[in-house]
């Protein structure tokens, strides 16, 4: 499945390396389209369940971004995707059009079409050329499209008949505007014709301007350029509106344009008094749209689409009618249009995340390098005789400090991507659980806007959709019984993200119907995970359900209960470095609480010691830190716990969480009080070294997993030393039940 544009070797073979970029190149553009569809697709099922009028623009832009994607698998030689994308098309083609009514099983096809594209992508970004059992998928899909197209439509009277417009004016519009002037013509809207003149030389912004006036009141569904009684110099357009906006205040608002209205009524019908005559004059010229050749057709597509692949260009739907009049313009003009068309629209440069993971990894290796600097500088700066040379390097250490801090700020700002890409894509698998477990759930998104690192937004799609489904198959009632509890026939599912310090909050909350602590309290203990005279809070017994094997469904469905999910998502998110917590109240819902670090990458760490041995602390998880004499240490149901201003916080001694022989518990120590979310922790350790930038290195050889341990990094002529994870440790502390 090599991309046909390719460069080759002398035997025709592609050259595995341009193959490899080629196919990249390929899913990274392919990718974006169909994350623009799939949104557009999630705004269009929204206008669906409400009932109301579906924006034919939203329905245009669904259409290009399908035309898009075949064009482009047709360049690259990959039929299989570009047939996909043709069929769905012609599902779209067909709604903007008319055919297929909204209500169609087609259009319900759009969606699960998208995942089929989507799986298609993944399989081709691993290296995969497309399988038999792609093709057979594909194939299948596309007789179902094929099928519920088939579906006969019941013929209706043509409205166009009813309307007063000139026969050679209807006969000028395209298949798409003889649609929606049907559309407006059944929702009962006035039609009115605007008329306006423009000096050629800046006709584009004047009718962009009167266009985006009349579109405050109505849709323009045609634009014209019409003879009539203008200067040589100018150049006349007609343009049809359906509006629900009273003739006379349509006309005080096009006021500032020079433009007229003229009402356009049914046969049959007086004009209104408060709209003007038509133009009878013998210099208006010829009626308007007398010849069908008045105006070019559908010049947008073409230029979209490749050569190979415009059999659909003609249907193409304009979003504005501008560019119709193209051919009109002077040739001076003409040649200093198509002179800038040459250009690039946007200033975006596409970058692959591994460019900038190389990038980062060189940031960090520089990082290294001036904290090595810095440990130099202060030696030499500590000798009388090489004082004066310390000095000039500390300069120097500094000036690079400050220039090293504004590349890795700007590195890490290219990596930072919205949390919208995440919620658009939960969008897709709430609506696919509708029809699934008929639930009639209501989606509320927040704070789409906060920023993570690329890398860990693509980790944390997973979990969210565990903790969704388990929202959907447990928590969230049908629409019976949630009547019969008294409460709205439709529940709600809301996901929030903000940032907090150092930290992305991500919530997941639903008003169902709670967790109930007995039953899993009594599931728990029949697994063997509690005993059954062991006393737990409830908070401990809700946090339960993180653990493997433990499910309170009564039955398994597809969608959970199969006892994972829930330790799956505490894995994942501990992998992150992030926590998961949640907080249930009887028969009223769920909220499920992640929070995260914002990056992974390059991070500020405090230096502790225990006994002979030192270990990196993250930075953004150190709420703060305090010497503790012995005395000040007390004891709760076997537990070590301090008094932090009159609130008990849990202790755990890091010496004795890695087994290292540290002070004795009559000497005085330091506790880092560390937070993740609500969950606090204190850590006994011995020694605070200070404060440094570390870039968190993989552990490789025989003990990569290590229980507390997420890495290693460089901490100048001391070598390696090992960077505690967090969220493993104030996990394991408040999981873990010791002997009073």
């Amino acid at each position: 499945m090599a991309a046909r544009r390719s460069s080759k070797g002398r035997d025709g073979a592609q050259p595995p390396e341009q193959a490899s970029r080629d196919r990249h190149e390929f899913v990274a553009e392919a990718e974006e389209i169909l994350e623009r569809m799939t949104g557009d697709l999630s705004l269009l099922d929204e206008q669906r369940r409400e009932g109301g009028e579906v924006d034919p623009d939203l329905v245009n832009r669904v259409f290009r971004s399908a035309h898009s994607l075949k064009g482009l698998a047709g360049m690259f030689g990959l039929d299989a995707i570009s047939q996909l994308a043709h069929h769905l098309e012609d599902i779209l083609d067909g709604l903007r059009l008319g055919r297929i009514p909204l209500e169609s099983p087609a259009v319900d096809l759009l969606e699960a079409g998208g995942g089929l594209l989507g799986g298609l992508l993944d399989h081709i970004e691993h290296g995969s050329d497309t399988t038999e059992e792609d093709v057979l998928s594909v194939q299948a899909f596309i007789e179902r499209i094929d099928a519920a197209m088939r579906a006969p439509a019941e013929p209706a009277r043509d409205a166009l008949e009813e309307i007063a417009l000139d026969a050679s004016f209807l006969r000028a519009l395209t298949e798409y505007e003889e649609h929606r002037l049907r559309e407006n013509l059944r929702r009962g809207r006035h039609l009115v014709l605007v008329h306006a003149s423009f000096g050629i030389d800046h006709f584009e912004e004047g009718l962009a301007e009167l266009t985006s006036v009349l579109r405050e009141s109505g849709e323009v569904v045609s634009t014209l350029p019409t003879p009539g009684a203008s200067p040589e110099s100018e150049i006349r357009f007609s343009l049809l509106v359906g509006t629900e906006v009273e003739a006379d205040r349509l006309r005080g608002q096009v006021e500032g344009h020079a433009a007229e209205v003229e009402w356009v009524g049914r046969r049959g019908e007086p004009v209104p008094d408060t709209a003007p005559a038509a133009e009878t004059s013998s210099d208006a010229g010829p009626p308007i749209g007398a010849s069908a050749q008045a105006r070019p057709l559908e010049d947008h597509t073409a230029r979209e689409a490749p050569a190979a692949h415009t059999d659909h260009t003609a249907r193409e739907a304009p979003a504005a009618h501008t560019d119709h009049t193209a051919t009109e313009v002077p040739a001076a003009h003409a040649d200093s249009s198509s002179i800038e068309s040459l250009r690039s629209i946007s200033d975006t440069v596409r970058v692959d995340i591994r460019k900038l993971d190389e990038l980062m990894n060189l940031v960090g290796e520089l990082v290294i390098q001036r904290n090595a600097v810095g440990t130099l500088a202060n030696r030499l700066s500590a000798n009388l005789q090489t004082a004066r040379v310390g000095a000039e390097l500390g300069k120097i250490h500094k000036a690079l400090d400050r220039k090293l801090k504004e590349l890795q700020a700007g590195v890490l700002d290219v990596r930072m991507v919205p949390l919208r890409q995440v919620f658009e894509k939960l969008a897709r698998v709430v609506r696919r659980l509708r029809r699934d477990l008929g639930k009639d759930v209501a989606l509320e998104f927040s704070g789409a806007d906060t920023e993570l690192d690329k890398l860990i937004v693509e980790q944390l799609i997973d979990p969210l959709v565990h903790i969704v489904r388990n929202a959907f198959d447990h928590a969230i009632e049908s629409p019976e019984e949630r009547v019969v509890a008294g409460k709205p026939s439709r529940g709600t599912l809301r996901i929030g993200a903000s940032q907090r310090g150092n930290h992305v909050v991500i919530e997941v909350s639903d008003d169902g119907r709670g967790m109930r602590v007995d039953a899993i309290r009594a599931r728990a203990v029949a697994r063997g995970l509690v005993g059954a005279d062991e006393t737990l809070t409830r908070k401990e017994v809700m946090n339960l359900v993180f653990e493997a094997g433990l499910s309170t469904a009564e039955s398994v469905s597809e969608t959970s209960g199969r006892g994972v999910g829930m330790d799956v998502v505490r894995a994942n998110l501990a992998e992150l470095g992030g926590m998961v917590d949640l907080v249930s109240e009887a028969g009223r819902g769920t909220t499920v609480t992640i929070t995260l670090p914002i990056t992974l990458a390059i991070i500020q760490a405090l230096i502790v010691g225990v006994g002979d041995e030192r270990f990196a602390l993250p930075l953004n998880a150190v709420l703060e830190t305090m010497r503790v004499d012995p005395e000040q240490i007390g004891r709760s149901e076997g537990r070590e716990i301090l008094d932090l201003r009159g609130e008990p916080l849990a202790l755990r001694r890091l010496g004795e969480e890695f087994e290292i022989p540290c002070a004795s518990r009559g000497e005085a120590q330091f506790v880092v009080v560390l937070g993740m979310g609500e969950q606090r922790l204190g850590l006994l350790v011995d020694r605070l070294e200070g404060q440094q930038d570390t870039v968190i290195k993989p552990i490789k050889g025989p003990y990569q997993q290590l229980r507390g341990i997420t890495g290693a990094t460089e901490y100048g002529d001391h070598g390696a030393i090992l960077v505690v994870d967090v969220s493993a440790v104030i996990g394991d502390a408040l999981r873990r039940r010791e002997a009073a």
